[in-house]
């Protein structure tokens, strides 16, 4: 018997929900002291095993070690990181979006192309030279002001 489509969506969400967790776990951890200290172990392991092993073979078997869990760290840890960053996001565009004299151009400017990133970074060089008083690029153009809001 074929699985329902909703059985395929609850199972791929059931699995989705185990990467989120096993990423969020391995970042904890791999940050954490453990991590360090369990990285430490086993670099004392292997010098512990090259006199059994051999150098060739000792080293071998850390290269193998070493390139499988860099490979597996790199996906968990850069899957945690774009969360992590994305929360941040949001939580910066809600500020944005919270404060009045601050410019709605910003909300979701991670969208926009790296042209319009550095014009309006552009933009707010222009406000540090004016020094105080001077707080929001809807102040600044290469026209002269904006005045796009209200």
């Amino acid at each position: 018997m074929a699985a329902s489509r909703e059985e395929m969506d609850g199972s791929m969400k059931n699995w989705m929900q185990w990467l989120e967790r096993l990423t969020q776990y391995a970042a904890d951890f791999v940050s954490s002291p453990w991590g360090t200290l369990s990285a430490l172990s086993v670099i004392a392991l292997w010098l512990a095993g090259v006199p059994f092993l051999g150098w060739s073979e000792a080293w071998n078997l850390v290269d193998e070690i070493i390139f499988a869990s860099s490979f597996l760290l790199l996906f968990l840890l850069q899957r945690g990181q774009t969360k992590a960053t994305l929360s941040m996001q949001v939580k910066l565009n809600e500020l944005l979006a919270a404060e009045d004299r601050a410019s709605h151009q910003l909300i979701n400017i991670e969208n926009k192309s790296e042209e319009e990133v550095r014009e309006l970074h552009g933009r707010f060089q222009k406000i540090q030279e004016r020094g105080p008083g001077s707080h929001s690029i809807e102040q600044t153009s290469d026209d002269g002001p904006v005045s796009d809001r209200g």
